[in-house]
């Protein structure tokens, strides 16, 4: 399923950059095959973001209306046809007028705008002429009736109306003067018998997601973590049906996330971008006319913050001292394990848990000269897709920690990779490892705080008060880099040996 995803992206001059392709099907009829747009590059991400959403939503909104003229085939009007549709258009008129119909001088000066030759004998079709107001009067009357009509059967229903504007002008200057008598016209205008409006087949939101989820778009943890959010937008909707979606049914879906109460980041992080993904696929794939999550906002109470999210020095010192042991003897061998390294590694490196726990004794070892960890894909989930190779800090070698390592072995560090077979894709044993380890952090004392990513804030916070290179501290961590140019190349791993050595060593 190809899908054309717009992102912002700085470009050479350090300016925020972003592209639109408009769909192929409404490719001709926009005139275009793309729209770019730049924005000043000391805008901060979310201002670019926002930017990006203002800019978006009208082209959105041009590229849904031209598919809405293109939901049903041209029809080819008979005259019957005609004469009926401009009949209930002219109907409608009567009741719009006939209660208070003005004077007469009104209805003489409507009629000339129509017939600017006053001597004309008969009202042929080439002695009045269409106004705009007319126009729209027509094309707001296919529209309601979800009708498309061939070129040659528009001209001819705007003929048809023009006609009936002219009798109506006739009957409301009787009306003006006082003459509510039978109108001869009501009774000779047919009814209106056209093709039944063209519905669109159904297009199953829950389909859409599972092809998603088959794309590899998005990691297996990630199509886990938003597969229960799609269901729970279903159930609200009570129907499966993304043609049926509006943007109101977003927006009370987002309120009633709120009123659980659902925190403001959870559902706009989480909740929201696995719906508005999908039914931007079905956007883009002409399945529906446009995407009803554009232009969505989540808005609510914002969160209380007391502390900051990095583990304090006081926190850090408790969770790595209990780390050393003693350990129950009862403790599962990798558990202990884990108990015993991974804090340590977390604190040096700033990494994800999982992205630790998950280490097979391969990824330990020495190139270059310098002592890695080998943070991959390979070896389980990794949230960039990237891997990254981080040199480990002269403290952890001291303790031993290399010595984990064994050229070409697979076998993981952490968990048993006997319980690991036929297990979940999403709930592997790395991040139940991790789970069990949060649980025993919190058995220390460590309260208001993330147990395992509190680790990453506070390699940040460290990294800063020893003046690491802020392009150092985020390849360690894994964090994308900050401008077009800073991705370009790598880091020798002795220059990022040396920026992970400013890391003071801990408990010492």
């Amino acid at each position: 399923m190809a899908v054309t995803m717009v992102g912002l992206k700085r470009t050479k001059t350090g300016r925020w950059a972003a592209r639109k392709e408009v769909p192929q099907d409404v490719r001709a009829a926009y005139g275009k095959r793309e729209e770019k747009k730049t924005w000043p590059p000391e805008l901060s991400l979310g201002q670019a973001k926002a930017e990006l959403a203002a800019w978006l939503i009208p082209i959105e909104e041009r590229i849904s209306l031209l598919r809405s003229a293109d939901t049903q085939s041209p029809l080819s009007l008979s005259q019957r046809q005609r004469r009926a549709l401009a009949g209930e258009w002219y109907k409608a008129q009567v009741a719009r007028f006939e209660d208070s119909p003005g004077a007469v001088e009104d209805w003489l000066l409507s009629r000339e705008e129509f017939v600017p030759d006053e001597d004309a004998p008969e009202r042929a079709a080439e002695q009045w002429k269409p106004t705009a107001w007319l126009i729209e009067e027509r094309d707001r009357l296919l529209q309601s009736k979800g009708l498309t009509a061939m070129p040659a059967s528009a001209v001819a229903l705007l003929q048809d109306m023009g006609d009936l504007w002219l009798s109506l002008c006739d009957l409301m200057e009787r009306r003006a003067q006082g003459d509510y008598g039978p109108d001869p016209l009501e009774d000779t205008l047919p009814a209106l018998e056209t093709a039944p409006r063209k519905t669109k087949a159904a297009v199953s939101l829950k389909q859409l997601y599972e092809e998603y989820a088959a794309s590899g778009a998005s990691s297996p943890r990630t199509i886990a973590k938003w597969r229960p959010h799609v269901l729970n937008f279903v159930d609200y909707l009570g129907h499966d049906d993304a043609t049926k979606v509006t943007a109101a049914d977003v927006n009370g879906w987002v309120k009633a996330l709120i009123a659980k109460p659902l925190a403001v980041k959870t559902v706009q992080d989480s909740y929201l971008p696995a719906v508005k993904i999908i039914l931007g696929d079905a956007a883009a794939q002409g399945l529906i006319p446009v995407n009803p999550v554009i232009g969505v906002k989540v808005r609510g109470p914002k969160p209380t913050q007391t502390r900051g999210k990095g583990l304090t020095d006081a926190e850090a010192e408790t969770i790595l001292r209990a780390s050393l042991g003693p350990h129950p003897k009862r403790l599962p061998e990798f558990t202990a394990l884990a108990r015993r390294w991974v804090p340590w590694v977390c604190a040096y490196t700033g990494a994800r848990v999982n992205e630790i726990t998950q280490l097979r004794a391969m990824d330990i070892r020495e190139e270059e000269g310098v002592w890695i960890i080998h943070i991959t894909p390979d070896a389980g989930s990794v949230k960039t897709r990237k891997a990254r190779k981080v040199p480990i800090h002269s403290h952890l070698i001291e303790q031993g920690f290399h010595k984990l390592g064994r050229a070409g072995d697979e076998t993981p560090l952490f968990y048993d990779p006997a319980l690991a077979r036929g297990g979940s894709k999403t709930a592997t044993q790395a991040s139940k490892m991790g789970e069990r380890l949060a649980k025993w952090v919190r058995s220390l004392g460590i309260e208001g705080v993330q147990p395992n990513h509190g680790w990453r804030h506070r390699f940040k916070t460290v990294a800063r008060s020893v003046r690491m290179d802020p392009e150092a501290r985020d390849a360690i961590q894994g964090h994308a880099p900050k401008t077009e140019g800073e991705a370009y190349g790598e880091w020798p791993l002795d220059a990022l040996r040396a920026e992970v050595e400013k890391m003071p060593a801990q408990l010492l």
